[in-house]
């Protein structure tokens, strides 16, 4: 099994274009240009607007323990390790009543690439890793193994199937078809 990780503190980071927090990339392909497919930790700072991408099918994630509420236009609070799906052309804005939060988010752009997320939350669960398929495995809080022992933040891809043990954790699994 080879496992590739990209520890949080590698990511490349960078401002929200319209303000109001900042993104950790963790991955995307391709590396340049126009993504198809990208996977970031967003640290929300303040309320405001999210950007718009058309095109994009996008899964959002809350890992902090702080809440935050979408508005697009009817009022969405989060949950903490939930997956919430949207399109990235609608209209939405968020509100972060308890501060600054983060959040992994799984963006894809549509009838090119689609996603899977799913999260363990305090167990294991089996990751598989279908053919032309990409695989990750994102920690969310505590530490995390699929292979590699993964911290708050970090991400592998899988080239096998691997036991995601968050027994000590939260993990998301994402699985990326094209």
């Amino acid at each position: 099994m080879t496992v590739t990780v990209t520890r949080f503190a590698e990511a490349t980071t960078m401002p929200w274009l319209g303000g109001g927090g900042i993104t950790h990339e963790l991955a995307r392909h391709p590396a340049d240009g126009d993504f198809g497919w990208r996977l970031s930790v967003a640290e929300v700072e303040q309320d405001g607007p999210f950007s718009r991408i058309d095109g994009v099918d996008r899964v959002i994630v809350l890992c902090s323990k702080g809440r935050m509420t979408l508005h697009s236009p009817d009022a969405v609070e989060l949950q903490r390790f939930s997956p919430y799906s949207f399109e990235g052309e609608t209209e939405v804005a968020c509100t972060v009543s308890d501060g600054p939060t983060r959040d992994f988010n799984v963006m894809t752009r549509r009838g090119a690439y689609a996603a899977h997320v799913a999260t363990v939350v305090g167990g294991t669960a089996m990751a598989e890793v279908l053919p032309g398929a990409e695989v990750f495995v994102f920690c969310m809080d505590g530490t995390v193994s699929c292979g590699v022992e993964l911290g708050p933040f970090d991400l592998s891809q899988l080239d096998t199937a691997a036991t995601v043990d968050a027994t000590a954790g939260a993990a998301i699994v994402v699985t990326i078809t094209h």
